[in-house]
């Protein structure tokens, strides 16, 4: 049957379609995020295009801190949650304490419930930082209770300490151990704030040569 409406009126109800199902996709299942700086080097470039599985943790009702059927983080998880000292930025992080956990960070070695996570070094990498300023950090293999993942290091530390992580919270962790910002700064993520988990990587630009990093596209993020 034809329908009486006018062509206008049928395209603008199928835009309004098409914006809402955007929005609900972007705000529940999955959304885009950049990576601005070093921290998650070698695991996260900037430059890096990620997509971010929003319901991982639970569905997060947008522009607020409630969090519907929460589900907590698994040890290892590259998660994005709402910056603590800031809740207008999204940062993105290791998830390395669960709730519960004793958490100790000495010289450049974390340790976790008394148990040290192994390192094996694997040479040395060098990096370029947000302003294209580079740098050279040793490159490590770490074991974090079962999951492998890269991370950086110097000799030295910036941060050391020890923390209990309470219930509900997390202590997250850059890769880039010696230019990260992160939990040992500024404390505990909170549940309610978990954004969601970093699960691959669809587009990277390499500002400092002008070009894409064509070998990370489809990149699975661990």
């Amino acid at each position: 049957m034809k329908s009486n409406k006018p062509v206008w009126r049928e395209w603008l109800e199928s835009l309004i379609v098409i914006a809402l199902l955007a929005i609900v996709i972007r705000s529940f299942i999955v959304a885009p995020f950049k990576i601005p700086s070093s921290s998650m080097v070698p695991t996260l470039e900037v430059g890096d295009y990620l997509f971010v599985l929003r319901y991982t943790y639970g569905f997060r009702i947008p522009f607020t801190d409630i969090q519907l059927l929460s589900k907590q983080a698994k040890r290892g998880d590259v998660a994005v949650f709402v910056y603590p000292d800031d809740k207008s930025k999204d940062y993105i992080k290791r998830i390395v304490g669960l709730p519960g956990d004793h958490i100790v960070y000495r010289e450049n070695r974390l340790y976790v419930n008394g148990k040290e996570m192994p390192l094996v070094q694997e040479g040395e990498r060098t990096y370029f930082m947000g302003d294209g300023s580079a740098d050279v950090s040793g490159l490590y293999e770490e074991d974090l209770d079962g999951v492998k993942h890269a991370v950086l290091r110097k000799h030295f530390s910036i941060k050391d300490g020890e923390w209990t992580v309470p219930p509900n919270m997390y202590f997250a962790m850059g890769d880039n151990r010696n230019n990260s910002r992160d939990s040992r700064f500024w404390g505990f993520v909170p549940q309610s704030y978990m954004v969601g988990r970093a699960a691959i990587i669809w587009w990277s630009w390499d500002s400092v040569k002008g070009a894409p990093r064509w070998d990370r596209l489809g990149h699975l993020i661990e």
